[in-house]
This record gives C-alpha cells, structure tokens and sequence, in this order.
C-alpha cells in the first residue's frame, strides 16, 4: 500500500503531540508499506530526530526574531503547493491529512482518512482558534473522510453524538507509548531543591480547569508549609497571579518549561501528578506519569477512565473537596499510592505504537 500524508501539522509545530503520533506511526509502518510526506521547509524536532526517515529542510534558528512568523507563513504556503502536487498525482492508495485544513478536498481522487484526537474546539467554543476558521473546515472533514480514526472510545462516542455519524466507520485506535529518556540525566539543580511537591503538567486554558485545580490544592498547601505545586507549561498570566495571591499560594507555585528529560525527572519525584482536565482526547500525561512510577490523581470524566483504568485516584472536577481528597488519599496513604503505582506499570503495557500502526494500517485497508 502506497500511503500519502502531508504537510500541515509538519509546518507549524516544532514540539507537539500530533507531529508526535504521525512519527510514530510512521517509524512503525510494517515493512510491506511505502509512504510519503511531501514537505521542504520544517523545524520540527520528530523529523529532524529521524532524519533518515524524513527529507527535509530547516533554516529557521531555535529562538525567535522579528519576522519568523511571516516567514512561517510563507513557508507553510510553499509546503502545501508540493502536497498539492503529490495529492494531483494520484499516485497512492490513501491519504491521511495531518491536521483539518481541507484545501485538498476538489483535488483529492482517493480516499482519505482523519485522525480525530479530540473534539475540544467544538465542545469548548471560544477557547480555540481565534478566528473559529478552522472548525468548519474539520467538520467538513469529519462529514466526507472514508473512514475516522479516533484516539479513544470516549472520542468516537463524541463523533456520533456531535455528526450523528455511524459508528461502523470509526476505529478507535489508542496512542502508543515510548519511554525514551533517563531521569538520571537530568542536571537542574534548581529543580533539585524542590522538595516536596505537586505536579500539574500542560495548559491552562479554561476546559483544563486549573483554576478550581487551584482553589482545591490551595488548602493543602496552605496547611502543608513545606509542599509546592510545580506546574510545567507556560508562565503564569496577570490573571492566573492575581488568583494565586488571593488564594495566599503565590509563593509556593512555580511555572517553568522544561524539556523531556527534566519533564521524566519531575514525575518521578513528584508527590502526586494531578490532572483535573474536564476534556481530553487521550490524555497522554497519563502514560507519562504512569512510565515514571508517578501516582495519579485525575478527573472521573470524559476518557480518563478508559484509559488510566484502576491505576489512578479519581475526582470529579467541579468538586473542590473532590479533588483535595483524592489528592490527600494519595499523598498519605502509602498503600494506596504504591497500588496505583503498580497498576500504572501494568496499564502501561496496553500501549504500543507498533500495535497502534498496525491496527491503522487494518483501517486504512477498509477505507480503500
């Protein structure tokens, strides 16, 4: 099977779970299958990793300047005119878009197939893409795709309720899961004199609930001088600062970003990991946590328990007494964080890209 993706995602993120998947798709491809991914210009750091995988340019410098953005702009426009040229050619079986832009759609002769990792820009109106263009052309997507591929059961339910689609055409096919880094590696010194605390790994945009996350933990931190909430992510908003003021906890959080091997380090000598998100696709921190023998304290909602099944404490995350109680049970009793633990290691093998691409490659042959 001759398989044809293209460019989007490859075009604009450096860092990001969806370039993440492609890749790893991609590497796990079983031998018997060809694929293209018709890109010039990239820096993103998956393909430059495997470079012997993938063929492209980049001469964008790691920091920013004055400009890059209207140079990204431009080179984005250049690496959909080559997709365009492969997707003319008609030479392949099937194409997998990486991203929502339906610009090939009155070119396209073969069928085609969308991954769906979540549907929070239609759940969540407003938090997403300023401009909403985006959300007409995935539901256009979503309407003409041969068949759907969806990255957890909860999302497939979404699919039909949302589109009232059938159900027969979407493969719920989980992410895969690679422990790549040694925490001993980790050198931040800073990081080092932590102590105890905390972690909150991702954005905070409103359907991540942070801000209740907060009101919660703001209890325990309060009682327990000597414990940090550590969030990995952006800085902290004007917002966000004046919230953790009032809650009296300014000074016992910290925002950084990190890279992998530090993010691995945190896990594993975190107290707790806690997820209130009200929405996720997936839910990769999960596996994260769970790889760096991490205990879990997450929202009873949307796919979390599909997939962290019996290996996490869970809360419901419009509660505050909640949320502080699932965290308290973890961090005081050891027999419970040790069970959870145990259980993450075991959950954690259900996961495997090389399943993953071959289960795609199943759904590929009945979208053709």
């Amino acid at each position: 099977m001759k398989i044809l993706y293209d460019h989007q995602m490859f075009s604009v993120q450096k860092y990001g779970g969806i370039t993440r998947y492609f890749t790893e798709l991609i590497k796990n491809l079983p031998s018997e299958h060809q694929f293209s991914l018709p890109i010039i210009f990239s820096d993103n750091h998956y393909m430059s990793e495997y470079s012997k995988i993938f063929k492209n340019i980049n001469f964008l410098p790691d920091r920013n300047f004055k400009g890059k953005p209207f140079i990204r702009k431009k080179l984005y426009f250049i690496n959909q005119i080559y997709s365009r040229y492969f997707i003319s050619s008609n030479n392949f079986d099937l194409f997998h878009p990486t991203f929502y832009d339906n610009y090939f759609l009155k070119l396209l002769k073969k069928p085609f197939i969308i991954t769906v990792h979540d549907l929070n820009a239609i759940k969540f109106k407003g938090a997403f893409y300023k401009s909403g263009s985006m959300v007409p052309q995935m539901e256009s997507l979503i309407k003409n795709a041969n068949r759907i591929i969806s990255i957890s059961e909860n999302t497939k339910k979404d699919l039909v309720e949302i589109f009232n689609l059938n159900p027969e055409k979407i493969d719920v096919i989980y992410h895969g899961f690679n422990k790549r880094n040694n925490i001993k590696q980790c050198t931040n010194k800073i990081i080092d004199n932590f102590g105890k605390y905390i972690l909150y790994v991702g954005h905070r945009s409103l359907y991540k609930n942070f801000n209740t996350f907060a009101e919660a933990v703001s209890k325990l931190l309060k009682r327990e001088k000597g414990v940090k909430l550590v969030c990995v992510g952006s800085p902290f908003t004007n917002k966000e600062k004046v919230l953790l003021s009032k809650l009296k906890i300014a000074n016992r959080t910290i925002a950084l970003s990190v890279d992998d091997i530090t993010l691995n380090y945190l896990y594993s000598n975190a107290m707790v990991f806690v997820y209130p998100s009200l929405y996720e696709g997936f839910g990769m921190p999960i596996l994260e946590a769970f790889a760096n023998n991490c205990p879990v304290c997450l929202s009873n909602t949307s796919c979390f328990p599909e997939i962290a099944q019996n290996a996490g404490v869970f809360f419901d995350p419009y509660d505050h007494e909640s949320i502080l109680s699932a965290i308290e049970k973890v961090i005081y009793d050891y027999d419970c964080s040790k069970e959870i633990i145990i259980a993450g290691q075991k959950r954690l093998t259900s996961f495997s890209w090389e399943k993953a691409a071959k289960e795609t490659i199943s759904s590929y042959n009945k979208a053709i």
